[in-house]
């Protein structure tokens, strides 16, 4: 496990795959896992979703807002953190968003949800695989929202390039 703090804070980008809580003494860090290797940074995985969300001009409120416009009132639902030409960046809760030992995970790089015992394998699609601590039918249903979610951001997007007399018209046949 190649493992190596990294001082400053940390902003999550297009290599992010998982943010998973991680005990040091008395305090909670985070083990980042990117797509070529994994360290460890001295901050709450909640600490880098909330700067993440500020650094790319929104708010993790703001983003929480999003997902219950399109999903409803969902308990731990996914977030965009931000999003780059169109395609937004996904992070599912395991747990509860402001609970200490939550993780956070990449919907995009989610190869597959294996169960494991009253806990769930998640394999990346970097070839790693992590266990988290919870069932997997929580996971797959966390995933099923992401999808959700992703869909209704791209939804939106096409509305913003279609020219206005066409919403019109074509909104009036979806009433």
């Amino acid at each position: 496990m190649n493992k190596k703090t990294r001082a400053g804070d940390y902003i999550i980008s297009f290599d992010t795959l998982m943010l998973q809580p991680v005990i040091t003494g008395n305090k909670i860090a985070t083990r980042v896992i990117e797509r070529n290797g994994e360290f460890i940074i001295p901050r709450k995985p909640l600490h880098v979703v909330r700067k993440s969300c500020n650094f790319y001009g929104g708010s993790l409120m703001n983003s929480t807002n999003i997902a219950k416009l399109a999903l409803g009132n969902r308990h731990k639902a996914p977030i965009i953190i931000a999003h780059d030409f169109g395609i937004p960046y996904i992070f599912l809760p395991t747990m509860s968003p402001n609970a200490e030992l939550n993780s956070w995970v990449s919907y995009h790089a989610i190869e597959n949800i294996e169960p494991h015992r009253l806990n769930s394998i998640i394999h990346l699609d970097n070839g790693r695989s992590q266990q988290v601590n919870v069932s997997a039918t929580t996971m797959y249903r966390q995933f099923a929202f992401a999808a959700i979610l992703e869909k209704d951001f791209l939804k939106k997007q096409r509305q913003l390039t279609r020219p206005a007399p066409y919403r019109d018209f074509e909104d009036s046949f979806n009433d």
